[in-house]
């Protein structure tokens, strides 16, 4: 008879590092095995956060060291800018490859951890959790899944996708402003929100992304329009490259007796920015000291703030429906918000009066199209 596993977790991303992390801090005794189809972590993520007063502070928390701090932020839509001075709060990047390597390194030693394993199916017999992959077959009580499988009937809002296409960038002129992070530079776009993302490290070096917010993106047209993006800063040497299409729609996956869903697909994915390292490491440092069993589980599965979720399904409903007023709704936030309320708000951790800010500072007429939208979904 093969090992039974206490835990198995597939997956070795961000959602399941950090769980292991904080998990393995408070519980020594438990056998677990980690499943990842890759080798070795791939040099093609950045993870950005909001830190300050009244968050959880993940940068200490997990001993991440970050790549740059910002702490003024821009937002601009044609001729219109808006710049604030974020005071005492900080925008984080870190990059995404030593994040992980960084957090798998701090319990790799407490762990089985087996790479190359592409798990093909998952189900339970005699109460065993069976984890099938395409070399071979292992045994489990419970299942930490992070894999972003959800299925359409966990879909609880209108669904949109966050797609990009990112280079990390070297020029051989001054070109960039270090002391701040464009977070949208909207272009004039009737079919879908999209706007250029800059984390600039230098004045000669920046991510540059090019990002939109679409129904049905193709990244072979965003590639294109990227490309002129970066012609227009001059001679350039591109570093590296990321790329994706992620998911934005407020997802409430099925409770399963000993399967634990995080990540994307455990809704751990903020549905009206696209930003999940926030709302993981929040949940991560909030697990008690309890064993995860298939009596426990309940406690450690993820639940998303309600209120977050209506408003989110709103905006949802705006982007979809209102594309081409998308610049305007989040100018129109950023420029009237209190920048504390906001940094809050976004990183899932509002306050009863944040909320009524941020509501106030909405285009009321805008929203409550959304709000209709919603209703009549």
């Amino acid at each position: 008879m093969k090992r039974t596993y206490d835990l198995i977790v597939i997956g070795a991303g961000l959602s399941s590092l950090m769980f292991l992390n904080q998990y393995l801090k408070k519980n020594n005794y438990q056998s677990i095995l980690l499943l990842e189809q890759k080798k070795t972590a791939n040099n093609d993520q950045t993870f950005c956060i909001w830190e300050g007063p009244g968050l959880p502070n993940i940068t200490e928390e997990f001993q991440l060291k970050p790549k740059k701090i910002w702490k003024k932020i821009v937002l601009n839509n044609l001729n219109y800018e808006v710049k604030k001075n974020i005071y005492p709060y900080n925008y984080v990047c870190f990059d995404g490859k030593e994040v992980l390597e960084s957090l798998f390194k701090s319990f790799s030693k407490k762990i089985t951890n087996l790479k190359k394993e592409i798990v093909t199916k998952v189900y339970c017999k005699d109460d065993i959790q069976i984890v099938t992959t395409d070399n071979s077959v292992y045994f489990g009580k419970v299942v930490v899944d992070s894999r972003n499988n959800f299925q359409k009937h966990e879909i609880k809002s209108a669904l949109v996708c966050q797609a990009f296409v990112g280079s990390e960038i070297e020029l051989t002129q001054d070109r960039f402003k270090p002391d701040e992070v464009t977070l949208m530079s909207f272009k004039q776009n009737d079919d879908q929100v999209e706007f250029t993302y800059i984390l600039p490290f230098s004045k000669q070096r920046a991510l540059v992304e090019t990002t939109v917010f679409s129904v049905a993106p193709c990244l072979e047209s965003i590639e294109k329009i990227h490309k002129v993006v970066l012609e227009n800063f001059g001679a350039y040497e591109e570093v590296r490259q990321e790329k994706a299409i992620l998911p934005m729609a407020v997802i409430s996956p099925i409770e399963e007796k000993r399967i634990l869903k995080i990540g994307i697909g455990g809704g751990m994915m903020r549905a009206s920015s696209g930003y999940s390292m926030r709302r993981i490491g929040n949940w991560a440092l909030r697990l008690k000291s309890d064993e995860l069993s298939e009596k426990s589980i309940s406690i450690f599965r993820y639940r998303s703030n309600k209120c977050l979720n209506y408003l989110d399904k709103i905006f949802l409903n705006v982007i979809l429906k209102y594309p081409e007023k998308g610049p305007y709704l989040f100018m129109k936030l950023f420029r009237r918000a209190k920048i504390s309320s906001l940094i809050r708000f976004l990183s899932d951790t509002p306050k009863g009066i944040d909320l009524i800010n941020i509501l106030l500072c909405m285009p009321k007429r805008l929203m409550l199209k959304g709000l209709i939208e919603k209703k009549n979904d």
